[in-house]
C-alpha cells in the first residue's frame, strides 16, 4: 500500500487557510472550512514522471444551508481556488498534489461522507481506528441472534474474497474490549448492513436497535432469510434473498450481486477489488482475486485501468504469475475488453499499442 506524506498535512493545511480567508476578509470560504467534514480519497491520478507524481481528491461536505449560500456560478472558481491554495500551503511534500476540491451537501448515506472527519474536531470513530474492519474493504455490519453465531461466522469468511470486511459481534471483538461500545463503534462505521435474517430474529432488542440504528443513517440494508419468517416492520417491504442455512457459505456471491445491482456498490467494490488484486501475496490468490475482479467489473476507467498497471510493475506476483497470462492470455484480454484498449506486456510494462501511431505508449 503506497504511504503518502501529503495526507496528513491536509488537516494543517485548512487551518493555515482559514486563518488566512478570515484576514483576507475572505468570509465565504472561510465559512466553507468552519462548516466542513473532510475526506481525502487517495491517489486519484498517477503519472510516471519524475519517478512518480501522485495527485488526491478533497471532499468537503457541508450542511445544506451553508452549501445553498455558494452562488452556482460561482461554484467551479471557488472549487479551483481551494484546490490551488491547497498546494501553496504544502510546498514541501514532493511529487504528491491536490488534484481537486468539491464541496458538496453532507449526505450520510454517501460512504464517502461516513468517512470523513470534521474540520473542527476530533471524529468519534473513524474506521481505520477501530480495529473492527480490514484495510481497503467494504465495511459490512452482520446482524444476528447470538445462537446463529457460527452461521454468520460462516457467511463471513465467505464474503471475503469478494473485498468485503464483515463485523460480527463476539468474533470481531477483542478480548478485553467493552462489548457494547464496540459494537457501537462498528455500526457507526459501517457502509452496509446485512441481516442474517432467523425466526427469532425481531425478538432480540438488540437486532431490532441495530436495524434501527441502519435506518436512521440511511444505511443500505440486504436482508438474508434463511428460516420461515419474512421481514417485519421499516424492512416490512424489503425483498429478502432466500438462502439455505445449512448451505450459508453459498449466499455470498448472491449478496455480492446485491451489493452491485441493487445498493449501487458497484463502483466501491470495484475499487476495493481492483486494491486486492495489485497486494495479491500469492500466485493463487493472484488467480483467485482476478476471477472476482473479472466477475464485477465488466469495465474500467482509465483511472482505474492506470492502478492496476501501476501495481501490476510493482508486484512480483502478478506479473510473473503464469495462472493469469496463461489460459489464453486471460489477464491481457480482460484488460482489452474492459478498456477497448490494445494491450502489448513486455516483462513488467504494459503498453498500450495504437495503430495510428508509430510508437507505443508506455504506461
Amino acid at each position: 500500500m503506497t504511504e503518502y506524506a501529503l495526507l496528513p498535512k491536509i488537516l494543517p493545511a485548512f487551518r493555515r487557510l482559514r486563518q488566512h480567508y478570515e484576514t483576507k476578509g475572505k468570509i465565504e470560504l472561510r465559512n466553507l472550512i468552519d462548516a466542513a467534514r473532510v475526506h481525502i480519497e487517495p491517489g486519484t491520478e498517477f503519472d510516471n514522471w519524475n519517478g512518480g507524481t501522485y495527485g488526491h481528491d478533497i471532499f468537503m461536505f457541508v450542511p445544506e444551508e451553508v452549501m445553498g449560500l455558494v452562488d452556482l456560478d460561482d461554484q467551479e472558481k471557488i472549487f479551483e481556488r481551494l484546490q490551488q491554495d491547497l498546494n501553496k500551503a504544502t510546498p514541501e511534500v514532493e511529487n504528491e498534489y491536490v488534484r481537486a476540491v468539491y464541496v458538496k451537501s453532507a449526505d450520510e448515506s454517501d460512504p464517502q461522507f461516513q468517512a470523513s472527519i470534521p474540520f473542527t474536531r476530533e471524529a468519534r470513530a473513524l474506521p481505520e481506528n477501530t480495529g473492527l474492519w480490514k484495510e481497503n474493504n467494504l465495511r459490512l455490519f452482520l446482524s444476528h441472534r447470538d445462537k446463529h453465531k457460527s452461521a454468520a461466522h460462516t457467511l463471513a469468511e465467505a464474503l471475503e474474497p469478494f473485498g468485503v470486511s464483515v463485523f460480527v459481534a463476539h468474533d470481531a471483538i477483542k478480548p478485553m474490549k467493552e462489548w457494547k461500545k464496540e459494537i457501537l463503534n462498528g455500526l457507526m462505521t459501517m457502509e452496509v448492513m446485512l441481516i442474517l435474517l432467523t425466526d427469532d430474529f425481531h425478538e432480540s432488542e438488540w437486532t431490532n436497535q441495530e436495524v434501527g440504528f441502519a435506518l436512521a443513517k440511511g444505511i443500505p440494508i440486504i436482508c438474508v432469510k434463511v428460516e420461515n419468517i419474512d421481514p417485519l416492520g421499516f424492512i416490512g417491504s424489503m425483498q429478502a434473498l432466500k438462502a439455505s442455512y445449512e448451505k450459508i457459505y453459498d449466499a455470498a456471491p448472491e449478496v455480492h450481486r446485491s451489493l452491485i445491482n441493487e445498493i449501487g456498490q458497484e463502483g466501491r467494490l470495484k475499487e476495493i477489488l481492483i486494491e486486492s488484486f495489485i497486494l495479491a501475496p500469492s500466485f493463487i490468490d493472484a488467480m483467485e482475486r482476478l476471477k472476482h475482479l473479472t466477475e464485477t467489473a465488466a469495465n474500467l476507467t482509465d483511472k482505474e485501468f492506470n492502478r492496476i498497471v501501476e501495481g501490476y510493475t510493482r508486484n512480483d506476483q502478478l506479473y510473473g504469475c503464469g495462472g493469469i497470462h496463461n489460459r489464453g492470455n486471460w489477464f491481457k484480454r480482460y484488460l482489452e475488453d474492459a478498456t477497448g484498449k490494445k494491450l502489448i506486456f513486455e516483462d513488467r510494462r504494459i503498453v498500450e499499442k495504437r495503430p495510428e501511431m508509430n510508437d507505443d505508449i508506455l504506461f
